[in-house]
């Protein structure tokens, strides 16, 4: 099983947004209260130094001679730290405005990179990867 939290905004056709996006975003948000931006930077620090990070050209397909950034990630289930920290920074990105929804799936799609805790994977037309 494989999981993955997403937001209503959009990345590109047919994807939303993971966690990490509005994260960021948030704790550049003077409107924010300090207190709310330092706790979604904590978990943020946390990812940073617990999470490799997929190298960028993981994320791309080549479709019809043109490479593609069509991969996204998913949490593999056994990285059950990662996903209680993941739903922590959910919580957070609520108290900021911000929806967050869970998916999971068996099927995330072509596994173009994997570790101990994530996946990268290229979405099949069955994989689960929008708000509505």
């Amino acid at each position: 099983m494989y999981v993955r939290f997403i937001t209503p905004w959009p990345v590109r056709r047919g994807v939303d947004a993971g966690l990490f996006r509005p994260a960021y975003a948030a704790t550049e948000a003077p409107a924010l209260p300090e207190a709310l931006r330092v706790a979604i930077r904590h978990e943020l620090d946390w990812f940073e130094a617990s999470l490799p990070v997929p190298p960028r050209d993981r994320f791309r397909v080549k479709s019809r001679k043109v490479w593609r950034p069509d991969g996204i990630c998913w949490f593999v289930a056994e990285a059950r730290e990662a996903i209680a920290r993941a739903f922590g920074l959910a919580a957070l990105l609520h108290d900021c405005g911000c929806d967050v929804t869970k998916l999971a799936t068996r099927r995330p799609g072509q596994i173009l990179y994997r570790d101990p805790w994530q996946i990268v994977a290229k979405p099949e037309p069955a994989t689960p990867t929008l708000w509505r």
